[in-house]
């Protein structure tokens, strides 16, 4: 497809969104939408359906035997499901879907889908076996308790209980990344409308996790000014990706916000605290802009080589030597672990 097809593309999106209004579209700190979870940690057992669009084997009626093993029934190719191979790791057993799973954010089926593809078949299966049983009987109860009672047979092989008490280890720095970029046009709190006005080429590289930042595909790149509610007028570098087959902005995004007074030619830091120069953040947009979550913060440094803060093509902005350390909002040392009531923002699931 033609860059200026995306442009087009892009740019109704962005209209029918109702994006360009002035305000601070990307990411309001603070706003990011009820996640739907209260604070029963049971309540953050997945209740999502993508594991359940996995094809089952006909073995539909299998049932544990009273020792707790499963009966012999054969699946659709004709082998017995007790043949399949034994779990490797944790996050092959059922116990360790449902761990994995109950991290995932409200409504990522991609990550649910993603826990439930490490497991081997048979856990798989007591897996969709549980999980139908739980979504029935614990629809309003969603507990171990309720699982323990209403799903027995299931609930002991998965080993519910712990897996809802399991607890991640988020590691810290959580990944890391490197941005360089040199801008010729510096739009004025609105979205890209026409190719002049756009990069197609990412500024930023690097890991959060075993996730790239820059996903295959097009990228998109812009500066923007804008204020924003909690830095003030801020200089903002987008890089957005663009899936051009389903005509959609895609994520993560990466953003660097620069306060306007520091966006000057020499070297500048990146941090999290509000008195921080500038702000690196990785997250996911919504489908009207804003940030739906964070994936990470960043920590280092960067260098302006040329700042000319002036909106249209007079605007000019390049900056090298750009590194820094991602922390997820989860656990940032530097502001005392968990961080994000601080921060006030909603963190993605966790990447493993």
């Amino acid at each position: 497809m033609k860059k200026n097809s995306l442009i087009i593309l892009f740019a109704v999106l962005l209209f029918f969104i109702g994006c360009g209004d002035g305000g601070n579209d990307y990411d309001k700190y603070g706003d990011t939408g009820d996640p739907g979870k209260d604070d029963d940690t049971a309540d953050t057992a997945p209740d999502k359906d993508s594991a359940d669009t996995a094809d089952e084997p006909a073995d539909a009626d299998i049932q544990p035997d009273d020792d707790g093993e499963t009966a012999g029934d054969e699946d659709n190719d004709g082998s017995n499901v007790d043949d399949d191979s034994s779990p490797q790791d944790f996050w092959s057993t059922c116990e360790g879907i449902i761990a994995c799973a109950k991290e995932c954010t409200e409504d990522d089926s991609d990550c649910v889908n993603s826990c439930y593809t490490k497991g081997v078949e048979t856990e798989q299966l007591y897996y969709r076996r549980w999980k139908e049983c739980f979504d029935a009987e614990c629809a309003d109860n969603k507990t171990a308790e309720c699982s323990a009672e209403k799903c027995s047979e299931w609930d002991e092989l998965c080993n519910v209980a712990e897996a809802f008490e399991y607890e991640f280890s988020i590691p810290a720095p959580y990944g890391s990344i490197e941005f360089a970029g040199s801008f010729s046009f510096i739009l004025n709190n609105s979205y890209p409308t026409s190719e002049s006005q756009l990069l197609f080429e990412s500024f930023a590289s690097g890991q959060i996790s075993s996730m790239p930042v820059t996903p295959g595909g097009t990228i998109m790149s812009f500066v923007r000014t804008t204020t924003d509610q909690r830095d003030g007028k801020v200089v903002e570098v987008y890089q957005v990706p663009y899936n051009t087959s389903t005509q959609a902005v895609g994520n993560p995004v990466v953003l660097l916000r620069i306060k306007t007074d520091a966006a000057t030619e020499g070297d500048h830091a990146v941090g999290v605290g509000d008195e921080s120069e500038a702000r690196l953040i990785v997250g996911e947009i919504d489908s009207k802009f804003n940030f739906s979550c964070y994936h990470a913060f960043g920590i280092g440094s960067f260098k302006i080589d040329k700042a000319v803060i002036e909106t249209g093509s007079a605007g000019k902005l390049s900056f090298s030597k750009g590194s820094a350390e991602l922390f997820n909002p989860q656990n940032i040392p530097e502001l005392g672990g968990d961080a994000t009531e601080i921060l006030g923002v909603e963190p993605c699931s966790l990447i493993r």
